[in-house]
């Protein structure tokens, strides 16, 4: 590998100095029409992809050769080309009404294509789009903009993890995440997650499988592709830095008008962590055990204001980026660098990661030879999930008594009052100790290496071949510290036993290699046919190594390490390698430009099938027609200008997860029995005959553009159909396993999606742009196993996620109240809700429909920029609430005064068979037992997950050139921004943010304590170009 790498590096030293560039002359001159100066139009160098945009005053400067034509393209406008002559300065005056641009997308394989022969959806988002807030997370920075893209995030700190999918989920058990494509080779789901900003040129989304499906079986659910900047023009070095701050937005609401005590009858307990006490009135109470010499610490008897949300601190994000770039027709080259750096606002959490990027390019003749080497690595330590009841930070946050002032409770060391052998808590751990002492700590260094390598035989036929690697190492150790008293007080209210100090280390080491060797071929076979193919072969090959060990009862406080332990070290290994070798082809015939016909095909041979049946083809067909081209007739300045309709059918596989179709065993603790090691067979019996699920998808579109271009939309409906769904089966246990896996199932989803954009006005010095994505879809499973209707995806037992069939995919589960027939909760003779003996439906946790809308206005040098989105027609369930209802913090817990009341919206047996409306039976009472009861029912707090969000806004302010001159630079841009600035919720849901999510995997719909505080940010930045 070192050779290998060496090999590499060499070849981009070689590459770098070769670049040379040839003579150019400085061009510079100013694009208008009738009404005045144009900004944002393309200036390109016509046969190079080198080029500018005009400012806000519809000026332009760049660099080119003498006799080099110059190509003025704008959207609504006809295209316009200038030679190059004597003169430094072109001035040119577009007229309106051109022909619609050939926009051009990268798709499948990094080809690029002409827009109007797609015969599929697809998104492409600029640069700035994903760079305007700042945000160092790619997925996050794509939220809101992207019909038929949902986002979760699985907690809000300081390196949040999310999930990407498009179009809904597809598969019951198995991957629905997006494919992740940089540069053309395919990565793991964690590099959106990891790649800056800084580097990327734009994002084309292609949705569904018809779109990917050259791309084998990690594309079934659509790919996003990520294309990175390339060096072009003069030597340019370009600064990107900002700094933005965090705060907790909200917290769960909780009832202020009880303290802590009340088991069982309300009576005043100072020192205890439940809240069913009296009401508070500002009296002194106990604040910590009475010292042996008497003394006390006492605080008054009134809730503090956000006394949860003072725990929290102000979370600082810095990033730092240098970007040095240029290149010529014969070459280019880019080097970036880029330095992020996070606090969070839990006190002591940290984030910091470094991404660099290397990457050039070289024109011989025929040969072009490019090279990518990148590398991230970064920092994280968080606090973990500790304390004798292991719980998350959070449940000891939330668990506070109101009264008690948080942030005097940070001595817990030597504090008089506030350390371990004196303080209040006697039940659980102060959250600064578990600040202090339970951390996690992990680390991960990644490298990638790309090369390609094009030769072009003749005009019409090119050979391309691009290999990519992948290595990542991860090291995380966790730190769990041990709670001990130096002293022991006379008498105490209570106290909690003391524990040793414990560790773990772990190690994950991960590579991946991807190779494509590529015929491309195109040619105009006559006057109205044109003819492109593609004929490849793709090698992908992964491993992985996972490391554990751990150790408790250390004998050095504070000295992490497995060898001071005293007890039993723990330890894990295990290894996963697989490999898929592949053939495919793709073939476009074009007819007069207005017709394409396009069709593909793929043959997979997988390591996770069966060795005598590892083979599986799948194909796809579709069509685009250019009604606009094909009847000119029907294209006028006042009304359409384009309009292309697309068709596509594509059936793709999804070959089973590793180790599936082969007996495995594994090494349990304790196993045989005490320290004795021995090997036990998985539950799971073998299923040789295990075949790929299949996604057979049908998509159909309309793109349009009015108005000479100013409007233009995009209307798309998509049904897919997933069978042979690999799922387990239980099976008698006589056959020495519990259960099998099967291909059996069919999910079923449908869907429509619709952009729109249009420029509202434009004038001289102004310019109001507007965009707005809907998209709707529906999810239904039509059938399991035969006598199987449900299978559970994960979450908790009494609330689960489900898929049903019949029913939409996912569903939550949960206990529930008994109903009549009118949906009233049944209440009994002593007025408490009756629990229903059977847990149900309460709704499915993804969104029925969505819309993201995004504006930017210009005026003169400053341009505003937001971005807003709404979800709705789902549900999602607190599981956060569990802890304030133990507590006796929940707001409703307070609603009637802690008296017993008459439960809302309930009926009760008329003793014939019907039931008559509560208004009279009052519960058996209002305080801990009732209420402790009422958290038996997850029912309760599962509410409706309905957002309406202000995800980002920025300010932004370009500078002249009056002022670049005297500065020195050429270009320089402030801005000001926000994310997360609003978020509207249902009055039922005064807990979190519905977005979260406790997995990535696909039950989603569940909130947990795990996650923190939703958080809102504000930051600044600046872009300086030399």
């Amino acid at each position: 590998m070192k050779t290998k790498f060496n090999g590499f590096l060499t070849l981009l030293l070689a590459l770098i100095v070769q670049i040379s560039f040839a003579q150019e002359k400085t061009v510079s001159g100013t694009v208008s029409d009738s009404s005045g100066s144009l900004p944002g139009v393309s200036v390109l160098i016509k046969g190079t992809s080198k080029g500018v945009e005009t400012d806000f005053d519809g000026k332009y400067t760049l660099k080119a050769k003498s006799g080099a034509v110059l190509v003025y393209r704008y959207l609504g406008y006809k295209t316009s080309e200038k030679t190059i002559g004597a003169s430094s300065i072109i001035n040119v005056t577009l007229v309106e009404g051109g022909e619609v641009l050939d926009e051009i997308v990268v798709t499948s394989l990094g080809i690029k294509r002409n827009a109007k022969e797609l015969t599929y959806a697809a998104t492409t988002l600029k640069s700035d789009e994903v760079t305007q807030t700042k945000s160092f997370n790619v997925a996050t920075a794509m939220v809101g903009k992207v019909a038929g893209l949902q986002i979760n995030t699985t907690n809000n700190g300081v390196n949040p993890s999310t999930r990407v999918v498009l179009r809904g989920n597809r598969s019951l058990l198995g991957n629905n995440e997006a494919l992740i494509v940089i540069d053309g080779f395919p990565s793991s789901r964690d590099a959106l997650d990891r790649i800056s900003p800084n580097d990327i040129t734009n994002i084309s989304v292609l949705k569904g499988a018809g779109a990917a499906a050259l791309y084998g079986s990690e594309a079934t659910n659509g790919v996003v592709l990520i294309t990175t900047k390339v060096g072009s023009g003069k030597l340019s070095v370009e600064y990107a830095g900002s700094i933005t701050i965090e705060n907790a937005a909200y917290l769960p609401e909780v009832q202020n008008e009880f303290g802590v005590g009340g088991f069982p009858d309300g009576t005043l307990y100072p020192l205890e962590n439940v809240a069913w006490g009296p009401r508070y009135d500002g009296r002194l109470v106990d604040a910590s055990e009475t010292l042996d010499d008497g003394s006390v610490w006492q605080v008054p008897f009134s809730p503090i204001e956000d006394n949860h949300k003072n725990f929290f601190e102000t979370g600082i994000t810095t990033r730092h980026g240098v970007t040095v770039s240029g290149g010529d027709d014969a070459g280019s080259i880019l080097l970036s660098l880029d330095q992020t750096n996070t606090t969070g606002i839990v006190p002591k959490d940290k984030y910091n990661r470094t991404n660099f990027r290397l990457k050039a390019t070289r024109k011989y003749d025929k040969l072009t030879v490019g090279g990518n080497l990148s590398m991230f690595r970064s920092h994280s330590n968080v606090v973990g999930e500790g304390g004798r009841q292991g719980r998350p930070l959070y449940w000891n946050i939330i668990n506070t008594p109101l009264h008690l002032p948080m942030e005097e409770l940070k001595n817990w060391q030597t504090g008089e009052f506030t350390r371990n052998e004196t303080s209040y808590f006697a039940f659980y751990e102060n959250p600064y100790f578990i600040v202090d002492t339970q951390r996690e700590k992990l680390d991960i260094t990644e490298f990638n290496i790309l090369t390609n390598v094009d030769y072009k035989f003749n005009d019409w036929l090119k050979a391309s071949l691009n290999v990519g690697f992948t290595s990542s190492g991860q090291t995380n150790k966790r730190e769990f510290g041990a709670l001990d008293y130096s002293f022991e007080l006379a008498n105490t209210y209570a106290r909690m036993d003391p524990y040793g100090a414990s560790t773990a280390d772990g190690s994950f080491n991960s590579s991946r290699f991807n190779s494509d060797f590529l015929l491309q071929f195109e040619k105009q076979v006559s006057q109205d046919f044109n003819l492109k193919a593609i004929l490849g072969q793709n090698t992908r090959i992964t491993s992985s190594k996972q490391i554990a060990i751990s150790g408790g009862d250390l004998i050095i406080p504070d000295f992490y390490n497995v060898s001071t332990r005293t007890g039993d070290l723990a330890g894990s290994e295990a290894t996963t390698n697989y490999r898929r070798v592949s053939f495919y082809t793709e073939l476009t015939l074009g007819y007069k430009d207005y017709l394409f016909l396009n069709a593909t095909g793929r043959n997979d041979q997988s390591s996770t099938l069966p060795k005598d049946d590892n083979s599986f083809f799948y194909y796809g067909a579709g069509m685009s027609f250019v009604a606009s081209s094909a009847f000119p007739s029907i294209v006028s300045d006042k009304g359409l200008s384009f309009l292309k309709g697309t068709l596509s059918y594509t059936e793709t596989g999804n070959d089973p997860g590793l180790y599936q179709t082969q007996g495995i065993f594994f090494a349990p603790d304790n196993f045989p029995y005490g320290s004795t090691a021995g090997l036990s067979q998985s539950s799971q019996v073998p299923a040789p005959g295990l075949r790929p699920e299949i996604t057979k998808s049908i998509d159909a579109g309309i793109e349009f553009r009015m108005f000479n271009n100013r409007f233009s939309g995009e209307l798309a409906g998509y049904k897919t159909n997933s069978i042979d769904q690999i799922i387990p089966v239980n099976i008698s246990s006589a056959s020495g396993a519990t259960s099998a896996r099967v291909n059996v199932g069919e999910v079923e989803n449908l869907g429509i999606e619709l952009n729109l954009m249009g420029t509202i006005l434009r004038s001289e010095n102004f310019s109001w742009d507007m965009g707005v994505n809907w998209s709707a879809m529906k999810s239904e499973v039509i059938s399991l196993d035969d006598g199987v209707d449900e299978l559970d995806l994960g979450g908790f037992a009494d609330a689960q996620i489900i898929a049903k069939v019949g029913e939409s995919y996912p569903q939550i589960r949960t206990t529930s109240y008994l109903k009549d027939d009118q949906g009233r909760i049944v209440v009994g003779a002593d007025g408490d809700p009756i629990q229903d003996s059977q847990n149900q439906i309460q709704g499915k946790t993804t969104p029925d429909y969505t819309i993201g809308l995004n504006t930017t206005i210009k005026y003169k040098n400053f341009s505003l920029y937001a971005v807003a989105d709404y979800r709705t027609g789902h549900v999602f369930y607190n599981g956060l609430v569990d802890a304030l209802e133990f507590t006796g913090l929940s707001k409703h817990s307070a609603t009637a005064g802690r008296q017993p009341f008459v439960f809302p919206n309930s009926s009760y047996a008329d003793g014939s068979g019907g039931y008559i409306a509560n208004t009279d039976r009052l519960t058996s009472g209002g305080g801990n037992a009732f209420w402790t009861a009422y958290n038996e029912v997850k029912e309760n707090y599962v509410t409706d997950a309905t957002t309406l969000k202000l995800r980002e806004v920025s300010l932004s302010y370009t500078f002249g050139k009056d002022v670049l001159e005297k500065v020195g630079v050429s270009n320089l841009v402030l801005n000001f921004y926000g994310r997360n600035l609003i978020t509207l919720r249902p009055k039922d849901n005064v807990y979190t943010d519905p977005e979260f999510n406790f997995t990535t995997g696909n039950a989603v719909g569940v909130g947990t304590q795990s996650q923190t505080a939703p958080t809102r940010q504000f930051g600044m930045g600046i872009n300086v170009t030399f």
